[in-house]
């Protein structure tokens, strides 16, 4: 929540106190009191404390040590991260409910996620299983899983392993993966189905955790055998235990990866609300061809908007690997990094001719509404649909 509150989001708060009342504690009266010693320890060590949750003044000295203990082995620059939300609340029957910790179980026999990483790029698209979609969330941690594989004449058996330590970048969304290179059937890419952006916070290729190596412990189970699945939760005790074993520190989110994000552009658009003119241009030149603009132009197939309306051929040309090319033209302009401005509503799929007519020719948008622009283009006014948000 506190988290949540600096990044200027919002959270239910109600839901938070149902989640902790399906577990760990009793009563509602019982987690407000908790969370009052809480804010009490964090007001002591003079850090912030989450709002709604005035520090108590009779809590006692036991157990403000206990907490700051808990508090600052948390928040140790080596501690495993905590995710950016509490988990979904779900049946509390779930033997595997969602912790904000995963599991990715990579098959080598589909998808060749050593090589991989041996190209050392910084996010990937990675498949979640069908039961999981609708409770991974943006900002969730994980570990990627290789299977193990048998030795040849040619090369040596390699066991099981870790190989990195992933964060997901935005919720996972029914598409397919452009990148066909690593997949053993080329058709398993062109499947949409649902798939999470990743973030490589370690990259271990060099120095896989063996699961052979892990505690004979029962919460380790599904990570040393794992269940015929793409994604499995696992608790906060085994993420902190493979973070420690890799050897990082706690990640801090550059505003370049910020902007990879969804989630990260909406934090942009409020920390740019208080940045300084010189963080402002260098936020929105990141920003300028992130992933809202190539969302938009996937949604609309790269096709001119401006050339569709007047009934013209609407793709400007195909890049070299077939794909057609266009630009995301932002109405507001991103410099001014307005709340909305980032937002796929306001963004025009334009070929590059129209696409600088916009910025220096005969071009007006003569009404915003809600769903389209009218615009007044050389004289003629044309009508552009929006595209949703949630499209």
């Amino acid at each position: 929540m506190l988290a949540l509150e600096e990044r200027g989001e919002t959270y239910n708060k109600a839901a938070i106190q149902r989640m902790l009342l399906s577990g760990p504690v009793a009563g509602r009266s019982t987690t407000e009191q908790r969370m009052q010693n809480i804010s009490h320890v964090l007001q002591l060590m003079g850090r912030s404390w989450v709002k709604g949750y005035k520090p108590l003044s009779n809590v006692g000295a036991r157990t403000a040590e206990t907490l700051q203990k808990i508090i600052e082995g948390l928040t140790a620059p080596d501690a495993a991260p905590l995710p950016w939300r509490p988990p979904v609340s779900v049946d509390t029957l779930r033997k595997l409910p969602p912790t904000g910790y995963w599991m990715f179980v990579c098959n080598r026999r589909k998808w060749d996620g050593e090589a991989w990483l041996r190209r050392r790029e910084e996010a990937l698209l990675y498949k979640v299983s069908e039961h999981n979609h609708t409770e991974m969330q943006a900002g969730d941690l994980g570990i990627l899983r290789i299977n193990a594989r048998p030795g040849t004449n040619a090369r040596a058996p390699q066991p099981a392993a870790i190989y990195a330590i992933v964060q997901v970048l935005d919720v996972p969304r029914l598409q397919a993966d452009r990148s066909e290179a690593f997949y053993a059937n080329p058709e398993d890419a062109k499947e949409a189905t649902w798939r999470a952006p990743l973030r490589l916070l370690a990259n271990l290729i060099e120095k896989p955790i063996s699961v052979e190596d892990l505690p004979a412990d029962e919460s380790f189970g599904h990570l040393i055998k794992p269940l015929m699945t793409s994604t499995i939760p696992i608790t906060r005790g085994v993420f902190s235990d493979v973070y420690a074993r890799a050897g990082v520190l706690r990640p801090t989110l550059t505003d370049k990866q910020k902007a990879s994000s969804t989630a990260g552009i909406r934090m942009l658009e409020l920390e740019a609300v208080k940045a300084d003119p010189k963080r402002k241009s260098r936020i929105s030149q990141y920003i300028e061809r992130g992933p809202i603009g190539n969302k938009v132009k996937d949604i609309r197939g790269s096709r001119c908007q401006i050339c569709e309306a007047l009934g013209r051929e609407p793709v400007a040309f195909l890049r070299k690997n077939g794909t057609p090319f266009a630009e995301a033209h932002h109405v507001q302009p991103v410099s001014l990094l307005m709340v909305g401005t980032l937002a796929a509503s306001n963004i025009m799929v334009l070929c590059p001719n129209h696409h600088r007519q916009a910025h220096f020719g005969d071009f007006e948008i003569v009404e915003n509404q809600s769903n389209q622009w009218v615009v007044r283009l050389d004289q003629e006014i044309i009508k552009l649909p929006k595209t949703s948000n949630g499209s």
